[in-house]
């Protein structure tokens, strides 16, 4: 008899122990992970539909010959991620909030690898200019208050790094700047050799 009732005892125990471990990763307790500035950014069909115009347009000005400028609003950029992902639905991530500040993107979310498990998420990155392409790299990342080591912000680097140099083939950007609420990049199409 005694053996059944230390099993029960342990499984209860068990639960107790996972029920509280997933109480603390609750985005109710989201450590020092940050908001907005100003608030919850909105999410709309008609910020992403702006964005995605306003890209192809700049494309389209690009391929006769002019500069491209593209400006990404906070809203915008949050708009277009969180409508995607819902389509999508490929990536547990709920609520994205990205915003442009102080020469960084910040990008946070609910995380949930498995439920019943949630992680509010963040990552926060620089973007720079090299040799005409954007280069991004992610200085901070944690899943609640879990902060990754810089062995998995370096690998994450280079990935995004990877996807944006087969996302501008022909593109040869001549600036970027992260200012307050905005992203603003400029260039021109690459000459074919």
């Amino acid at each position: 008899m005694t053996h059944p009732r230390r099993t029960a005892l342990l499984i209860v125990i068990m639960i107790l122990i996972a029920v509280g471990f997933a109480c603390t990763l609750n985005p109710g307790n989201p450590g020092d992970i940050p908001s907005p500035p100003g608030g919850q950014i909105p999410v709309s069909p008609e910020a992403a539909d702006r964005l995605k115009e306003n890209f192809n347009r700049e494309m389209q000005e690009a391929s006769s010959g002019d500069e491209f400028r593209l400006f990404i609003t906070n809203e915008e950029i949050t708009s277009l991620v969180a409508l995607t992902l819902q389509d999508t639905g490929g990536v547990p991530l709920s609520d994205p909030q990205i915003w442009f500040t102080a020469g960084r993107v910040h990008v946070t979310g609910d995380f949930s690898p498995v439920w019943p498990f949630r992680f509010r998420s963040l990552i926060v990155g620089t973007a720079v200019v090299h040799d005409g392409r954007i280069e991004v790299a992610v200085e901070r990342a944690q899943m609640g208050p879990f902060p990754f080591p810089q062995q998995v912000l370096d690998t994450a680097s280079e990935s995004i790094n990877e996807t944006l140099v087969e996302m501008q083939l022909d593109l040869e950007v001549t600036t970027l700047e992260i200012l307050e609420g905005e992203m603003q990049l400029a260039g021109t199409r690459r000459q074919a050799e």
